[in-house]
Protein backbone atom coordinates (compact mmCIF):
# COMPACT_ATOMS: atom_id res chain seq x y z
CA UNK A 1 0.00 0.00 0.00
CA UNK A 2 1.37 3.87 -0.71
CA UNK A 3 1.40 6.53 1.68
CA UNK A 4 -1.44 8.84 -0.25
CA UNK A 5 -3.80 10.48 1.59
CA UNK A 6 -7.28 11.02 0.16
CA UNK A 7 -6.29 14.14 -1.36
CA UNK A 8 -3.39 13.12 -3.06
CA UNK A 9 -5.85 9.90 -4.90
CA UNK A 10 -6.41 11.82 -8.03
CA UNK A 11 -4.40 10.67 -10.95
CA UNK A 12 -3.14 13.44 -13.65
CA UNK A 13 -5.69 13.66 -15.27
CA UNK A 14 -8.21 14.35 -12.11
CA UNK A 15 -9.86 11.30 -11.76
CA UNK A 16 -10.55 9.58 -8.85
CA UNK A 17 -8.93 6.30 -8.24
CA UNK A 18 -10.65 5.46 -5.01
CA UNK A 19 -12.82 2.56 -4.95
CA UNK A 20 -16.49 2.16 -2.62
CA UNK A 21 -15.72 -0.86 0.14
CA UNK A 22 -16.85 -3.77 -1.90
CA UNK A 23 -18.02 -5.12 1.59
CA UNK A 24 -20.21 -2.93 2.04
CA UNK A 25 -23.80 -2.31 0.35
CA UNK A 26 -27.03 -0.38 1.60
CA UNK A 27 -28.47 -3.89 3.71
CA UNK A 28 -25.18 -3.81 5.98
CA UNK A 29 -26.66 -1.26 7.68
CA UNK A 30 -29.13 -2.78 9.21
CA UNK A 31 -27.36 -5.73 10.30
CA UNK A 32 -27.18 -5.43 14.27
CA UNK A 33 -23.69 -4.83 16.38
CA UNK A 34 -24.73 -6.00 19.76
CA UNK A 35 -25.42 -9.82 20.71
CA UNK A 36 -28.31 -9.43 22.34
CA UNK A 37 -29.92 -7.35 19.34
CA UNK A 38 -28.59 -10.18 16.97
CA UNK A 39 -30.77 -12.69 19.24
CA UNK A 40 -33.70 -10.45 18.79
CA UNK A 41 -33.12 -10.77 14.85
CA UNK A 42 -32.53 -14.07 14.98
CA UNK A 43 -36.08 -14.46 16.55
CA UNK A 44 -37.57 -12.54 14.15
CA UNK A 45 -35.97 -14.74 11.29
CA UNK A 46 -37.25 -18.12 12.82
CA UNK A 47 -40.98 -16.76 13.12
CA UNK A 48 -40.90 -15.02 9.37
CA UNK A 49 -39.32 -17.07 7.19
CA UNK A 50 -40.51 -20.17 6.40
CA UNK A 51 -37.72 -21.60 5.36
CA UNK A 52 -35.72 -21.45 8.50
CA UNK A 53 -38.55 -22.14 10.24
CA UNK A 54 -39.38 -25.78 8.91
CA UNK A 55 -35.31 -26.41 9.06
CA UNK A 56 -34.88 -25.49 12.61
CA UNK A 57 -37.88 -27.65 13.51
CA UNK A 58 -37.01 -30.56 11.28
CA UNK A 59 -33.47 -30.29 12.38
CA UNK A 60 -34.40 -30.15 16.03
CA UNK A 61 -36.88 -33.02 15.73
CA UNK A 62 -35.47 -35.60 13.41
CA UNK A 63 -32.56 -36.83 15.86
CA UNK A 64 -34.62 -37.21 19.31
CA UNK A 65 -35.34 -41.13 19.41
CA UNK A 66 -36.44 -42.62 22.41
CA UNK A 67 -34.90 -42.62 25.62
CA UNK A 68 -32.71 -45.23 26.74
CA UNK A 69 -32.24 -45.82 30.53
CA UNK A 70 -28.85 -48.09 31.18
CA UNK A 71 -29.27 -49.59 34.74
CA UNK A 72 -29.35 -53.00 36.30
CA UNK A 73 -32.05 -52.23 38.84
CA UNK A 74 -35.52 -52.69 37.23
CA UNK A 75 -37.00 -50.48 40.25
CA UNK A 76 -34.98 -47.43 39.45
CA UNK A 77 -35.19 -47.65 35.36
CA UNK A 78 -39.73 -47.26 36.11
CA UNK A 79 -38.96 -44.76 38.23
CA UNK A 80 -36.74 -42.34 35.82
CA UNK A 81 -38.77 -43.68 33.04
CA UNK A 82 -42.22 -42.34 34.77
CA UNK A 83 -40.21 -39.06 35.68
CA UNK A 84 -38.93 -38.22 32.22
CA UNK A 85 -41.82 -39.73 30.22
CA UNK A 86 -44.84 -38.85 32.30
CA UNK A 87 -43.81 -35.55 34.18
CA UNK A 88 -41.48 -33.94 32.82
CA UNK A 89 -41.88 -34.69 29.00
CA UNK A 90 -38.28 -34.81 28.75
CA UNK A 91 -37.90 -35.60 25.03
CA UNK A 92 -40.22 -32.39 24.45
CA UNK A 93 -38.01 -30.50 25.66
CA UNK A 94 -34.68 -31.95 24.35
CA UNK A 95 -36.52 -30.73 20.79
CA UNK A 96 -37.18 -27.16 22.01
CA UNK A 97 -33.51 -26.33 23.59
CA UNK A 98 -32.54 -27.92 20.32
CA UNK A 99 -34.24 -24.92 18.79
CA UNK A 100 -33.34 -22.31 21.71
CA UNK A 101 -29.55 -23.41 20.28
CA UNK A 102 -30.42 -23.17 16.63
CA UNK A 103 -31.88 -19.48 17.24
CA UNK A 104 -29.75 -17.86 19.82
CA UNK A 105 -26.22 -20.26 19.57
CA UNK A 106 -26.88 -20.97 23.43
CA UNK A 107 -29.86 -22.62 25.34
CA UNK A 108 -29.90 -22.20 29.12
CA UNK A 109 -31.34 -24.34 31.29
CA UNK A 110 -32.28 -25.13 35.02
CA UNK A 111 -34.72 -27.21 37.19
CA UNK A 112 -37.22 -26.06 39.71
CA UNK A 113 -37.62 -27.65 42.70
CA UNK A 114 -40.73 -28.10 44.29
CA UNK A 115 -41.29 -26.67 47.98
CA UNK A 116 -43.79 -25.27 50.36
CA UNK A 117 -43.02 -21.94 51.99
CA UNK A 118 -43.96 -21.37 55.83
CA UNK A 119 -44.08 -17.89 57.55
CA UNK A 120 -42.49 -18.06 60.94
CA UNK A 121 -44.03 -16.36 63.64
CA UNK A 122 -41.24 -13.46 65.40
CA UNK A 123 -42.58 -13.85 68.92
CA UNK A 124 -43.95 -17.90 69.24
CA UNK A 125 -42.12 -19.50 66.53
CA UNK A 126 -45.02 -20.90 64.91
CA UNK A 127 -45.08 -21.85 61.38
CA UNK A 128 -47.90 -21.68 59.18
CA UNK A 129 -48.16 -22.46 55.70
CA UNK A 130 -48.18 -19.54 53.25
CA UNK A 131 -50.98 -20.24 51.17
CA UNK A 132 -53.88 -20.70 53.58
CA UNK A 133 -52.13 -17.38 56.30
CA UNK A 134 -53.20 -13.89 54.70
CA UNK A 135 -50.35 -11.68 54.83
CA UNK A 136 -49.02 -8.41 53.72
CA UNK A 137 -45.93 -7.94 51.47
CA UNK A 138 -43.78 -5.38 50.94
CA UNK A 139 -40.26 -4.20 49.86
CA UNK A 140 -38.93 -1.76 52.89
CA UNK A 141 -35.14 -0.63 53.11
CA UNK A 142 -34.65 -3.27 50.12
CA UNK A 143 -35.92 -6.00 52.11
CA UNK A 144 -38.63 -8.07 51.78
CA UNK A 145 -41.30 -7.84 54.41
CA UNK A 146 -44.27 -10.55 55.65
CA UNK A 147 -46.54 -9.00 58.39
CA UNK A 148 -49.27 -11.54 59.36
CA UNK A 149 -51.00 -12.29 62.37
CA UNK A 150 -50.14 -15.28 64.71
CA UNK A 151 -52.92 -17.83 64.91
CA UNK A 152 -51.30 -19.24 67.94
CA UNK A 153 -50.69 -15.90 70.11
CA UNK A 154 -52.25 -13.65 68.17
CA UNK A 155 -49.55 -11.21 67.72
CA UNK A 156 -49.11 -9.40 64.04
CA UNK A 157 -45.73 -8.73 63.36
CA UNK A 158 -42.91 -8.95 60.36
CA UNK A 159 -42.48 -12.97 60.40
CA UNK A 160 -40.03 -14.28 58.47
CA UNK A 161 -40.23 -17.18 55.77
CA UNK A 162 -39.06 -20.95 55.99
CA UNK A 163 -38.94 -23.35 52.86
CA UNK A 164 -39.26 -26.50 52.55
CA UNK A 165 -38.30 -29.03 49.63
CA UNK A 166 -40.90 -31.97 49.33
CA UNK A 167 -39.78 -35.11 47.33
CA UNK A 168 -42.64 -34.97 44.68
CA UNK A 169 -41.55 -35.88 41.56
CA UNK A 170 -44.57 -33.87 39.44
CA UNK A 171 -43.86 -30.77 40.95
CA UNK A 172 -40.36 -30.91 38.72
CA UNK A 173 -39.76 -29.05 35.81
CA UNK A 174 -37.44 -27.85 33.65
CA UNK A 175 -36.62 -23.91 32.79
CA UNK A 176 -35.71 -22.82 29.63
CA UNK A 177 -34.34 -19.05 30.28
CA UNK A 178 -34.45 -16.78 27.64
CA UNK A 179 -30.72 -16.22 26.88
CA UNK A 180 -32.01 -12.01 26.05
CA UNK A 181 -31.98 -11.89 29.93
CA UNK A 182 -28.33 -13.87 30.89
CA UNK A 183 -25.58 -12.66 31.58
CA UNK A 184 -22.25 -14.27 31.61
CA UNK A 185 -18.61 -13.22 33.74
CA UNK A 186 -16.32 -15.34 31.95
CA UNK A 187 -12.26 -16.02 32.47
CA UNK A 188 -10.89 -17.40 29.42
CA UNK A 189 -7.55 -18.34 30.75
CA UNK A 190 -9.59 -20.89 33.15
CA UNK A 191 -12.56 -20.86 31.04
CA UNK A 192 -14.51 -20.26 33.65
CA UNK A 193 -18.17 -18.87 34.02
CA UNK A 194 -20.62 -16.87 36.74
CA UNK A 195 -24.55 -16.58 35.16
CA UNK A 196 -26.45 -13.76 36.05
CA UNK A 197 -30.16 -13.35 35.34
CA UNK A 198 -31.79 -10.00 34.41
CA UNK A 199 -35.61 -10.66 35.97
CA UNK A 200 -37.88 -9.33 33.62
CA UNK A 201 -39.75 -5.90 34.82
CA UNK A 202 -43.22 -7.41 34.78
CA UNK A 203 -41.99 -10.45 37.18
CA UNK A 204 -40.47 -7.17 39.27
CA UNK A 205 -43.69 -5.69 39.35
CA UNK A 206 -45.53 -8.37 40.38
CA UNK A 207 -43.23 -9.03 43.30
CA UNK A 208 -43.74 -5.64 44.17
CA UNK A 209 -47.21 -5.87 43.98
CA UNK A 210 -47.63 -8.54 46.01
CA UNK A 211 -49.14 -10.59 43.51
CA UNK A 212 -49.64 -13.49 46.12
CA UNK A 213 -49.24 -16.48 42.95
CA UNK A 214 -45.64 -15.17 42.09
CA UNK A 215 -44.68 -14.36 45.81
CA UNK A 216 -46.31 -17.93 47.04
CA UNK A 217 -44.35 -20.10 44.18
CA UNK A 218 -41.11 -18.09 43.34
CA UNK A 219 -38.05 -19.13 45.20
CA UNK A 220 -36.65 -17.03 48.19
CA UNK A 221 -33.58 -15.93 46.39
CA UNK A 222 -35.49 -14.30 43.34
CA UNK A 223 -37.72 -12.12 45.56
CA UNK A 224 -34.78 -11.14 47.63
CA UNK A 225 -32.95 -10.10 44.02
CA UNK A 226 -35.91 -7.62 43.50
CA UNK A 227 -35.77 -6.35 46.98
CA UNK A 228 -31.79 -5.73 46.39
CA UNK A 229 -31.96 -4.29 42.92
CA UNK A 230 -29.62 -6.64 41.74
CA UNK A 231 -28.95 -9.43 38.86
CA UNK A 232 -29.90 -13.04 40.50
CA UNK A 233 -26.61 -15.19 40.48
CA UNK A 234 -27.09 -18.81 39.51
CA UNK A 235 -25.62 -20.95 42.47
CA UNK A 236 -22.32 -23.17 40.54
CA UNK A 237 -23.87 -26.24 38.85
CA UNK A 238 -27.33 -24.97 38.76
CA UNK A 239 -27.61 -24.18 35.11
CA UNK A 240 -27.09 -25.99 31.90
CA UNK A 241 -25.25 -23.94 28.88
CA UNK A 242 -25.62 -25.86 25.81
CA UNK A 243 -24.05 -23.77 23.25
CA UNK A 244 -23.10 -23.55 19.55
CA UNK A 245 -19.48 -23.98 18.09
CA UNK A 246 -17.68 -20.70 17.28
CA UNK A 247 -14.51 -19.30 16.08
CA UNK A 248 -12.06 -18.26 18.86
CA UNK A 249 -11.55 -14.79 17.86
CA UNK A 250 -15.54 -14.57 18.96
CA UNK A 251 -16.23 -13.74 22.07
CA UNK A 252 -16.23 -17.32 23.26
CA UNK A 253 -18.48 -16.48 26.58
CA UNK A 254 -21.48 -17.03 24.24
CA UNK A 255 -22.53 -19.55 21.35
CA UNK A 256 -22.41 -18.17 17.77
CA UNK A 257 -26.22 -18.31 16.21
CA UNK A 258 -26.20 -20.30 13.15
CA UNK A 259 -29.01 -18.07 11.65
CA UNK A 260 -26.21 -14.91 11.83
CA UNK A 261 -25.19 -15.57 7.87
CA UNK A 262 -29.11 -15.66 6.66
CA UNK A 263 -29.83 -12.58 8.27
CA UNK A 264 -28.51 -10.13 5.19
CA UNK A 265 -30.27 -12.89 2.72
CA UNK A 266 -33.51 -12.21 4.96
CA UNK A 267 -33.09 -8.76 3.82
CA UNK A 268 -32.72 -9.14 0.69
CA UNK A 269 -35.34 -11.32 -0.03
CA UNK A 270 -37.43 -8.57 2.09
CA UNK A 271 -36.44 -6.20 -0.17
CA UNK A 272 -37.99 -8.68 -3.38
CA UNK A 273 -40.90 -9.22 -1.71
CA UNK A 274 -41.57 -5.61 -0.97
CA UNK A 275 -40.84 -4.70 -4.49
CA UNK A 276 -43.56 -7.86 -6.24
CA UNK A 277 -45.77 -6.46 -3.67
CA UNK A 278 -45.30 -2.80 -5.21
CA UNK A 279 -45.42 -4.19 -8.74
CA UNK A 280 -49.00 -6.07 -7.63
CA UNK A 281 -50.68 -3.14 -6.43
CA UNK A 282 -49.73 -0.92 -9.55
CA UNK A 283 -49.35 -3.52 -12.62
CA UNK A 284 -51.25 -6.96 -11.98
CA UNK A 285 -54.62 -5.10 -12.24
CA UNK A 286 -54.94 -3.02 -15.84
CA UNK A 287 -56.75 -0.17 -16.21
CA UNK A 288 -59.17 -0.07 -19.05
CA UNK A 289 -59.99 3.53 -20.77
CA UNK A 290 -63.18 3.14 -23.29
CA UNK A 291 -63.22 6.18 -26.03
CA UNK A 292 -64.45 6.82 -29.76
CA UNK A 293 -62.25 4.51 -32.18
CA UNK A 294 -59.75 6.71 -34.43
CA UNK A 295 -61.79 8.67 -36.90
CA UNK A 296 -61.06 8.04 -40.65
CA UNK A 297 -60.01 10.83 -43.52
CA UNK A 298 -63.49 10.61 -44.70
CA UNK A 299 -65.58 11.23 -41.60
CA UNK A 300 -65.47 12.26 -38.06
CA UNK A 301 -68.70 10.89 -36.71
CA UNK A 302 -67.59 12.65 -33.17
CA UNK A 303 -67.87 16.51 -34.64
CA UNK A 304 -72.49 15.77 -35.36
CA UNK A 305 -72.89 13.77 -31.81
CA UNK A 306 -72.51 14.54 -28.36
CA UNK A 307 -69.76 12.81 -26.47
CA UNK A 308 -71.43 13.62 -23.31
CA UNK A 309 -74.82 11.60 -24.27
CA UNK A 310 -72.75 8.78 -25.65
CA UNK A 311 -70.32 8.26 -22.69
CA UNK A 312 -73.88 8.31 -19.95
CA UNK A 313 -75.27 5.74 -22.69
CA UNK A 314 -72.29 3.69 -22.95
CA UNK A 315 -72.21 3.57 -19.38
CA UNK A 316 -75.56 2.67 -18.74
CA UNK A 317 -74.92 -0.40 -21.14
CA UNK A 318 -72.04 -1.77 -19.19
CA UNK A 319 -74.44 -1.54 -16.30
CA UNK A 320 -76.89 -3.30 -17.78
CA UNK A 321 -74.14 -5.70 -19.79
CA UNK A 322 -72.57 -6.34 -15.95
CA UNK A 323 -76.09 -7.46 -14.95
CA UNK A 324 -77.02 -9.80 -18.34
CA UNK A 325 -74.13 -11.06 -19.88
CA UNK A 326 -76.10 -11.79 -23.53
CA UNK A 327 -76.96 -7.45 -23.57
CA UNK A 328 -75.94 -5.90 -26.74
CA UNK A 329 -75.32 -2.30 -27.15
CA UNK A 330 -75.97 -0.07 -30.15
CA UNK A 331 -73.63 2.53 -30.99
CA UNK A 332 -73.18 5.17 -33.88
CA UNK A 333 -69.86 5.10 -33.83
CA UNK A 334 -66.70 2.55 -33.29
CA UNK A 335 -65.63 1.94 -29.65
CA UNK A 336 -62.36 1.67 -29.07
CA UNK A 337 -60.42 0.22 -25.34
CA UNK A 338 -56.76 1.75 -24.01
CA UNK A 339 -55.40 -0.78 -21.93
CA UNK A 340 -52.99 0.68 -19.31
CA UNK A 341 -51.08 -1.79 -17.10
CA UNK A 342 -51.11 -5.35 -16.67
CA UNK A 343 -47.42 -6.64 -17.32
CA UNK A 344 -47.23 -7.30 -13.74
CA UNK A 345 -46.43 -10.85 -13.82
CA UNK A 346 -43.11 -9.89 -16.74
CA UNK A 347 -42.08 -7.76 -13.74
CA UNK A 348 -42.20 -9.88 -11.14
CA UNK A 349 -38.65 -10.80 -9.01
CA UNK A 350 -39.66 -14.45 -7.93
CA UNK A 351 -36.97 -16.07 -9.78
CA UNK A 352 -34.50 -13.78 -7.53
CA UNK A 353 -36.70 -14.31 -4.77
CA UNK A 354 -36.45 -18.41 -5.06
CA UNK A 355 -32.74 -18.36 -5.70
CA UNK A 356 -32.19 -15.94 -2.38
CA UNK A 357 -34.35 -18.48 -0.30
CA UNK A 358 -32.31 -21.35 -1.44
CA UNK A 359 -28.76 -19.06 -0.45
CA UNK A 360 -30.58 -19.18 2.87
CA UNK A 361 -30.98 -22.99 3.39
CA UNK A 362 -27.28 -23.05 2.26
CA UNK A 363 -26.31 -21.08 4.47
CA UNK A 364 -27.84 -23.12 7.21
CA UNK A 365 -25.74 -26.04 6.07
CA UNK A 366 -28.79 -28.10 5.13
CA UNK A 367 -30.05 -30.05 1.93
CA UNK A 368 -32.88 -28.18 0.13
CA UNK A 369 -34.38 -31.56 -0.47
CA UNK A 370 -34.37 -31.80 3.60
CA UNK A 371 -36.78 -29.30 3.52
CA UNK A 372 -38.99 -29.65 0.59
CA UNK A 373 -38.40 -33.24 -0.26
CA UNK A 374 -36.98 -35.84 -2.23
CA UNK A 375 -33.85 -37.07 -0.73
CA UNK A 376 -32.76 -40.33 -1.14
CA UNK A 377 -29.81 -42.80 0.07
CA UNK A 378 -29.43 -43.74 -3.79
CA UNK A 379 -29.31 -39.98 -5.28
CA UNK A 380 -27.69 -38.23 -2.16
CA UNK A 381 -25.13 -40.55 0.00
CA UNK A 382 -22.73 -38.13 0.47
CA UNK A 383 -24.85 -35.59 1.70
CA UNK A 384 -27.13 -37.58 4.13
CA UNK A 385 -23.53 -38.99 5.51
CA UNK A 386 -22.53 -34.71 5.79
CA UNK A 387 -25.89 -34.58 7.51
CA UNK A 388 -25.85 -37.12 9.48
CA UNK A 389 -22.26 -36.76 10.84
CA UNK A 390 -23.82 -32.86 12.04
CA UNK A 391 -27.22 -34.24 13.32
CA UNK A 392 -24.50 -36.83 15.41
CA UNK A 393 -22.79 -34.12 16.93
CA UNK A 394 -26.02 -32.28 17.78
CA UNK A 395 -27.29 -35.43 19.41
CA UNK A 396 -24.02 -35.63 21.80
CA UNK A 397 -25.29 -32.38 23.02
CA UNK A 398 -28.45 -32.85 23.86
CA UNK A 399 -27.59 -36.48 25.52
CA UNK A 400 -25.20 -34.43 27.70
CA UNK A 401 -28.18 -31.88 28.37
CA UNK A 402 -30.69 -34.82 29.31
CA UNK A 403 -28.05 -37.05 31.48
CA UNK A 404 -27.31 -33.64 34.00
CA UNK A 405 -31.34 -32.88 34.13
CA UNK A 406 -31.68 -36.53 35.46
CA UNK A 407 -28.82 -36.55 37.45
CA UNK A 408 -30.18 -32.99 39.15
CA UNK A 409 -33.60 -34.76 39.54
CA UNK A 410 -31.84 -38.39 41.09
CA UNK A 411 -29.79 -36.29 43.34
CA UNK A 412 -33.01 -34.27 44.79
CA UNK A 413 -34.97 -37.39 44.79
CA UNK A 414 -32.42 -39.63 46.32
CA UNK A 415 -31.97 -42.05 43.56
CA UNK A 416 -29.04 -43.76 42.81
CA UNK A 417 -27.30 -42.47 39.58
CA UNK A 418 -28.58 -43.92 36.28
CA UNK A 419 -27.29 -43.35 32.43
CA UNK A 420 -29.44 -41.98 29.72
CA UNK A 421 -29.52 -42.19 26.42
CA UNK A 422 -31.03 -42.14 22.97
CA UNK A 423 -32.02 -44.74 20.86
CA UNK A 424 -29.22 -45.19 18.33
CA UNK A 425 -29.95 -42.71 15.38
CA UNK A 426 -29.06 -43.58 11.64
CA UNK A 427 -30.32 -41.10 8.60
CA UNK A 428 -29.18 -43.89 5.99
CA UNK A 429 -29.85 -47.04 6.28
CA UNK A 430 -28.06 -48.78 3.21
CA UNK A 431 -30.41 -52.03 2.88
CA UNK A 432 -28.14 -53.16 0.08
CA UNK A 433 -24.78 -53.40 2.25
CA UNK A 434 -26.38 -55.04 5.02
CA UNK A 435 -27.63 -57.36 2.21
CA UNK A 436 -24.05 -57.70 0.90
CA UNK A 437 -22.48 -58.13 4.36
CA UNK A 438 -24.96 -60.97 5.56
CA UNK A 439 -24.41 -62.94 2.28
CA UNK A 440 -20.68 -62.49 3.04
CA UNK A 441 -21.18 -63.74 6.55
CA UNK A 442 -23.62 -67.02 5.08
CA UNK A 443 -20.39 -67.56 2.96
CA UNK A 444 -18.05 -67.92 5.55
CA UNK A 445 -19.83 -70.10 7.90
CA UNK A 446 -20.89 -67.75 9.78
CA UNK A 447 -17.53 -67.43 11.09
CA UNK A 448 -17.16 -63.46 9.49
CA UNK A 449 -19.03 -61.73 11.64
CA UNK A 450 -19.94 -61.95 15.64
CA UNK A 451 -23.42 -62.22 16.67
CA UNK A 452 -23.17 -59.06 18.48
CA UNK A 453 -21.91 -57.24 15.60
CA UNK A 454 -24.93 -58.99 13.67
CA UNK A 455 -27.24 -57.49 15.93
CA UNK A 456 -26.00 -54.39 16.04
CA UNK A 457 -26.30 -53.29 12.26
CA UNK A 458 -29.97 -53.77 12.72
CA UNK A 459 -30.39 -51.37 15.59
CA UNK A 460 -31.03 -54.86 18.32
CA UNK A 461 -29.22 -55.54 21.42
CA UNK A 462 -27.99 -59.13 21.51
CA UNK A 463 -28.34 -59.10 25.35
CA UNK A 464 -32.04 -57.78 25.51
CA UNK A 465 -32.90 -61.11 22.07
CA UNK A 466 -31.30 -63.35 24.50
CA UNK A 467 -33.60 -62.32 27.60
CA UNK A 468 -36.62 -62.57 24.83
CA UNK A 469 -35.64 -65.47 23.16
CA UNK A 470 -35.55 -67.57 26.62
CA UNK A 471 -38.70 -65.97 27.85
CA UNK A 472 -40.33 -67.16 24.42
CA UNK A 473 -38.74 -71.04 25.40
CA UNK A 474 -40.25 -70.67 29.06
CA UNK A 475 -43.79 -69.25 27.88
CA UNK A 476 -43.74 -72.31 24.76
CA UNK A 477 -43.13 -74.91 27.75
CA UNK A 478 -45.67 -73.33 30.17
CA UNK A 479 -48.13 -73.57 27.27
CA UNK A 480 -47.05 -77.18 26.31
CA UNK A 481 -48.13 -78.03 30.09
CA UNK A 482 -51.00 -76.60 30.12
CA UNK A 483 -51.90 -77.91 26.53
CA UNK A 484 -50.96 -81.53 28.11
CA UNK A 485 -53.07 -80.87 31.07
CA UNK A 486 -55.79 -79.77 29.81
CA UNK A 487 -55.94 -82.85 27.38
CA UNK A 488 -55.60 -85.56 30.02
CA UNK A 489 -58.03 -83.45 31.75
CA UNK A 490 -60.61 -83.91 28.66
CA UNK A 491 -59.64 -87.74 28.28
CA UNK A 492 -60.73 -88.32 31.79
CA UNK A 493 -63.81 -86.44 31.61
CA UNK A 494 -64.09 -88.37 28.40
CA UNK A 495 -63.75 -91.80 30.10
CA UNK A 496 -65.63 -91.07 32.52
CA UNK A 497 -68.98 -89.87 30.60
CA UNK A 498 -68.50 -93.47 28.46
CA UNK A 499 -68.21 -94.93 31.86
CA UNK A 500 -71.85 -93.33 32.82
CA UNK A 501 -73.24 -94.06 29.44
CA UNK A 502 -71.89 -97.92 29.82
CA UNK A 503 -73.28 -98.13 33.99
CA UNK A 504 -76.63 -96.49 31.88
CA UNK A 505 -76.89 -99.56 29.64
CA UNK A 506 -75.76 -97.46 26.76
CA UNK A 507 -72.87 -98.66 24.24
CA UNK A 508 -70.07 -100.19 25.85
CA UNK A 509 -67.05 -97.66 24.26
CA UNK A 510 -63.21 -99.31 24.17
CA UNK A 511 -60.77 -96.18 25.38
CA UNK A 512 -58.13 -97.52 22.85
CA UNK A 513 -60.30 -97.96 20.12
CA UNK A 514 -61.60 -94.52 20.64
CA UNK A 515 -58.55 -92.11 20.42
CA UNK A 516 -57.31 -94.21 17.32
CA UNK A 517 -60.68 -94.27 15.40
CA UNK A 518 -60.32 -90.16 16.50
CA UNK A 519 -56.98 -89.79 15.46
CA UNK A 520 -57.99 -91.26 12.02
CA UNK A 521 -61.09 -89.08 11.45
CA UNK A 522 -58.24 -86.20 12.53
CA UNK A 523 -56.30 -86.78 9.58
CA UNK A 524 -59.07 -86.96 7.37
CA UNK A 525 -60.53 -83.36 8.61
CA UNK A 526 -56.89 -82.08 8.41
CA UNK A 527 -56.74 -82.71 4.78
CA UNK A 528 -60.32 -80.79 4.19
CA UNK A 529 -60.90 -77.52 3.32
CA UNK A 530 -61.89 -75.62 6.24
CA UNK A 531 -65.74 -75.28 4.84
CA UNK A 532 -66.11 -79.36 4.27
CA UNK A 533 -64.24 -79.85 7.78
CA UNK A 534 -66.54 -77.29 9.46
CA UNK A 535 -69.89 -79.21 8.19
CA UNK A 536 -68.75 -82.89 8.45
CA UNK A 537 -67.76 -81.73 12.45
CA UNK A 538 -71.07 -80.78 13.02
CA UNK A 539 -72.75 -84.21 11.31
CA UNK A 540 -70.25 -86.30 13.68
CA UNK A 541 -71.07 -83.88 16.44
CA UNK A 542 -74.70 -84.42 15.98
CA UNK A 543 -74.00 -88.20 15.47
CA UNK A 544 -71.61 -88.90 18.63
CA UNK A 545 -71.08 -86.68 20.69
CA UNK A 546 -68.19 -87.93 22.73
CA UNK A 547 -66.41 -89.26 19.22
CA UNK A 548 -67.03 -85.25 18.48
CA UNK A 549 -64.97 -83.95 21.45
CA UNK A 550 -62.05 -86.49 21.23
CA UNK A 551 -61.70 -85.56 17.58
CA UNK A 552 -61.43 -82.05 18.37
CA UNK A 553 -59.00 -82.68 20.47
CA UNK A 554 -56.65 -84.72 18.08
CA UNK A 555 -57.56 -82.45 15.63
CA UNK A 556 -55.83 -79.94 18.15
CA UNK A 557 -53.04 -81.87 19.10
CA UNK A 558 -52.02 -82.29 15.30
CA UNK A 559 -51.90 -78.69 14.50
CA UNK A 560 -50.15 -77.87 17.61
CA UNK A 561 -47.29 -80.19 16.56
CA UNK A 562 -46.80 -79.08 13.20
CA UNK A 563 -46.65 -75.40 14.24
CA UNK A 564 -44.08 -76.59 16.94
CA UNK A 565 -41.51 -78.51 13.78
CA UNK A 566 -42.09 -75.28 11.24
CA UNK A 567 -41.03 -72.54 14.18
CA UNK A 568 -38.42 -75.36 14.71
CA UNK A 569 -37.12 -75.52 11.55
CA UNK A 570 -37.22 -71.77 10.65
CA UNK A 571 -35.23 -71.29 13.80
CA UNK A 572 -32.60 -74.03 12.47
CA UNK A 573 -32.69 -73.02 8.87
CA UNK A 574 -34.14 -75.82 7.53
CA UNK A 575 -36.03 -74.33 5.01
CA UNK A 576 -39.99 -73.14 4.54
CA UNK A 577 -42.55 -74.55 7.11
CA UNK A 578 -45.08 -77.30 5.70
CA UNK A 579 -48.40 -76.00 4.23
CA UNK A 580 -50.90 -75.46 6.95
CA UNK A 581 -48.46 -75.42 9.48
CA UNK A 582 -48.49 -71.42 10.59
Amino acid sequence: MSDLTPDDTIDLIGRSIQHPNPLFDFLTTFVPRKLKTMFQYCEYLYINCPQVFAALNKFATYPVTELNFKTENPTIRTKYEKLCNETLHLKNYMILTAIDKWIYGNSFVSMYFPFRRFLVCPTCKHEFNIKYTEYKFRLTHKTPEWRFKCEACGKTGAGTVHDRHIQYPAGIKVIRWDAKHIEIVHNPITDEREYYYSIPPELQDRIRKGDRHVLNTTPLEVINTVASKRLFKFAPGKIYHMRARAPAGIDNRWGLPPLVSTIKQFYYVSVLRKANEAIALEHIIPFRVLHPEQPTNSSDPTITISLANWVNETKLNMKAWRKDPLHLMFSPIPVGVTQIGGQGRALMVTGEINEAENNIIASMGIPREFIYGGLSATGGGVTLRMLENQLLNDITDLIDEAQWIVDQCGKFMGWSKINIGLEDFKLVDDVQQKSMLLQANQIAGGALFSNTSLAEMFGRDLDDERKLRLQEQLDESQFQNDLQRRIQEQQQNISDQARQQSQMGAQQYDQQQIWAQANELAQQFLGLDPGTRRSQLHALQMEDVVMYSVVIQALEQMQTDQATQARQMVAQGGGAPPPGAM
